[in-house]
């Protein structure tokens, strides 16, 4: 919602005009001739200066620090969240293994017969035999994974380091037109 804000006008020493707003009492504002620091008085001794045609504030622009803090800390945190949930929600896609408590069960449980043959079956086959086609799966979600894994972390560093950079713009009160915000 717009208000209107009483402007006064300074003078710099340049005879240049500086106006400056009631929120600005005590603080510091440039000349838009010289770019010298001018030194606002405090709020009952504006009173004291002309006043400028009133002008319409409208709400504070969210400027280039702003937009890059809030931008850069969705992109890191979403990053974050999706490189960690990677292994857990790929797993459901995936069947795991079996655990060696469930491999020993199996074989309790199994007929001597069928044990005998399974032993001899890879008695025969060796140690390096061909990887099933849900390994091979396995095998390559696991390979995937890491690489985007990488990759979500690395675009989760660049949303810190646009969130980093947003805070401190927004800190130095720079908006997207380079000057200073209200």
């Amino acid at each position: 919602m717009a208000t209107v804000e009483r402007v006064f006008v300074l003078q710099c020493p340049c005879a240049g005009r500086v106006t400056v707003t009631a929120g600005q009492a005590g603080g510091q504002a440039s000349c838009p001739d010289c770019g010298r620091a001018i030194d606002v008085p405090r709020l009952r001794d504006l009173a004291a200066y002309a006043v400028a045609p009133a002008a319409v504030v409208g709400p504070p622009r969210s400027g280039l620090g702003r937009g890059l803090l809030v931008a850069g800390s969705a992109l890191g945190v979403a990053a974050v969240i999706l490189a960690l949930s990677l292994v857990p929600v790929g797993g459901l896609f995936f069947p795991q293994p079996p655990t060696v408590a469930q491999i020993r069960a199996a074989v309790a449980t199994a007929p001597l017969a069928q044990v005998y043959e399974g032993w001899q079956s890879m008695a025969r086959s060796g140690v390096g035999r061909p990887p099933s086609q849900e390994e091979l799966r396995l095998q390559q979600f696991a390979a995937n994974a890491v690489t985007v894994g990488r990759l979500l972390w690395g675009v989760s560093g660049i949303g810190l380091v646009m969130a980093l950079t947003g805070a401190a713009l927004a800190a130095t009160g720079r908006s997207a037109g380079g000057g200073p915000t209200r």
